[in-house]
Parts: structure tokens; sequence; C-alpha cells
């Protein structure tokens, strides 16, 4: 009986560590300027200084058209030309006023949705008018309260007739370690609320109060019907399907050092100090283009001596969260987060971009396979 118990240890403990150990297959580290295979370029009026990287595609009946929400405005644009059509403006008060603090919007074919003060979700058609007001939901003491917000590139997502974003704390303390509904659902057909649910992994205790570490961003592929969570200090990505949640090794295979940030008292405020050398994952979106699903990462930060050793990655996975690539890039050339295009992936292009037009680099990542070939 006592060999067999530890047998079973053994067995046991080989399976943890084989399902814990992170691919041993190699892959490729490739430029991600190496992918670039045509620019983009939007134009800009005499009072706009930048454009967001949060443009929508669409085709419609009068053509292609990238849309975007920006200041209050609704910013039409045709696709390829890159020609200003529309510019609507939105009031913050009176019937049709959706607010000064807006935390995060999202257009689609028919309307504009935007998260507005934290207190409401609006629709708005494209002529300014609101169509309907939702008091987004309360949460419970153990959330203590609620930011839905799209910080930490959470951009609202829309697959059928559900709009879902996330509630994402300002920083994690002590007590949220069991709270698990961080993921909203919006059906934009039965006008109601319901959770995604998902649990942070049990390394953000060593991260408290570090608003910076305990970040999440997330986004869903329609094809697996899973929403991806990726957090800040963790390789592995939650998988959230059927309500149920695991993780799948997604990290890079860099060498990682997470450093802590500090917090100093100011009056009755606390000041959160983050490390900004410190390794970190950012942001996570899926590309419709070639099916791709992209997760960023800083390697490494920069410090006040040295300023030059920050390095960025692009980690790019299949639909199934297989490792492809990794991307090295220079964000004081290229942006780190961008939209989706028929053609690609769009980043900014800042040696491009004048005061007249903001320049996109559009990446097609299907590519990676011919930059493999020619690394060789």
């Amino acid at each position: 009986m006592r060999k067999f118990t530890l047998l079973s240890f053994f067995v046991l403990l080989i399976l943890g560590v084989s399902c814990s150990t992170k691919p041993q297959k190699e892959i490729p580290i490739l430029d991600l300027k190496d992918l670039i295979v045509d620019t983009l370029y939007l134009e800009k009026d005499t009072l706009t200084k930048d454009l967001s990287d949060n443009f929508s595609y669409y085709e419609t009946d009068s053509g292609e058209v990238l849309v975007t929400f920006l200041s209050h405005q609704l910013r039409v644009y045709s696709y390829p030309e890159g020609k200003q059509q529309k510019k609507q403006h939105y009031e913050i008060e009176g019937p049709d006023g959706i607010g000064s603090f807006i935390t995060g919007a999202f257009v689609d074919e028919n309307s504009l949705y935007v998260l507005s003060q934290q207190k409401e979700l609006i629709q708005c058609d494209f002529d300014g008018k609101v169509i309907h007001r939702w008091d987004l939901p309360k949460v419970s003491e153990a959330r203590k309260y609620a930011n839905y917000s799209t910080a930490g590139f959470n951009r609202i997502r829309k697959s059928g007739n559900e709009l879902s974003f996330v509630d994402i704390p300002y920083v994690f303390i002590d007590g949220f370690e069991d709270y698990d509904q961080w993921g909203m659902l919006f059906n934009t057909e039965s006008h109601s609320f319901s959770n995604f649910n998902f649990r942070y992994p049990k390394t953000i205790i060593e991260f408290t109060n570090d608003d910076q570490l305990g970040l999440f961003s997330h986004v869903y592929i329609p094809s697996t019907k899973e929403h991806l969570i990726s957090f800040a200090i963790s390789d592995s990505i939650a998988v959230v399907k059927n309500g149920k949640q695991t993780w799948k090794w997604a990290g890079t295979s860099e060498s990682l050092e997470y450093k802590k940030g500090t917090t100093v008292p100011s009056g009755e405020y606390i000041v959160f100090q983050p490390d900004h050398s410190s390794s970190k994952y950012n942001g996570l979106d899926y590309d419709t283009h070639a099916n791709k699903i992209l997760r960023w990462i800083r390697v490494k930060g920069p410090t006040l001596e040295n300023m030059a050793q920050e390095r960025n990655r692009l980690l790019v996975f299949d639909e199934k969260l297989n490792r492809e690539a990794e991307l090295e890039f220079d964000k004081k050339e290229l942006g780190m987060y961008g939209f989706n295009t028929p053609k690609g992936y769009a980043l900014s292009l800042y040696s491009e971009t004048t005061d007249d037009v903001t320049a996109f680099a559009i990446i097609d990542f299907s590519k990676i396979n011919e930059a493999k070939t020619d690394t060789k």
C-alpha cells in the first residue's frame, strides 16, 4: 500500500510539472518592420493634433470606411483613401448629453456605444442623438467600487449581439483574490447585463498596490468562443469558456524581472509609484486579417539613468495560442497597439506622420513564415 502511495505521488508530481512548464519548441525572433506590407494615411484637419489608434473598419452602401470616436466626436474616413467624410460632435449635457467623462466607446455599423461617467452605457445614432441609456450594474461590497473602463488596452468588443467590456481595478488590493466578476457582457437585443467571470493568478498577492502590475487586458475570439485575459505578471493567459477558467502558457523566451512599486502617503491620499524598469505583459489583441492573437510585452523598462535600455516585443500566436513568433520593435518608430484593416493590422508609423496626416504601417502577420525563410 505504501509503495502505491509513493508511486502515485511521483506520477502526480511529474504530471504537474509537465503541465506547467513552457513549450520547448523554438520560435523565430524577427523584426516587426519586416512584416510591413503597406502604409495607410488618414488626413487631419487644423484642429486635430493626433488621431487615435482605435478605428473600426466597415463596408457600407457608399463604400469602405474607418470610424473612431475621439474627443466627443465621431469621425468617419474613406478607406483606403483616408479622406475625412464626417465629423459629428456629441453634447456633454442636455437631453442628448453623454457626459464629460467617457471611459470607453465602440462603434458598430449602426450605433455608437459609450461608457459614461462610470454610471451609464449609452447608445447613440450617428447624428449626435441619444437612443438609449442603461444604468451600469452595481458591484458587491467585495469589489467596493467599479471601474468600467478601456484602461490597459481593454477595448470594448462586439460579437453577434453581445458587447463585452471589463471592470478593471485601479490597483489590486488585499481581498480581491477570490473576486471574479471582472468581465461584463451586454446583450444589445435583450438589453440585459451579465458577467463572464475570471480570477487573477495567485501570484498577484506579491504585487498588491501596484498600479501597473495589477493590470490585465481582455480580448474575445469568436471562432473559439473564448475570452482571453492577459495579466501583467503572468506568462500564462486565462482562457474563459462556458463558465470555466483554464490557463495556457503564452509567454516569451526572454527572462523577465517583475519589480513591485512603492506607495507614498500624500495627505489623505496614497501616491502609487510603479517601478518603470520592471518587465510586464501589456495589451492583448486579435488580428482578424491573419487570425492571430497578439500579446505585447515590455521585456525591460527604462530608468532615469538609462532610458535606452527599454526593450519591447510583440508575441504572435495562432487562435489556439500556439506560439509562432516574437517580434522586436522600437516604440519610437511604431505604435504599440493598433486596429484591423482588410490588408492587415495597422500600427502608428511615426516617421511618416506629419501635421497633415497620420500614418499607419500595415502589418501582415501571415508573412511570418516567409520571414522565417528569409532569416535562415
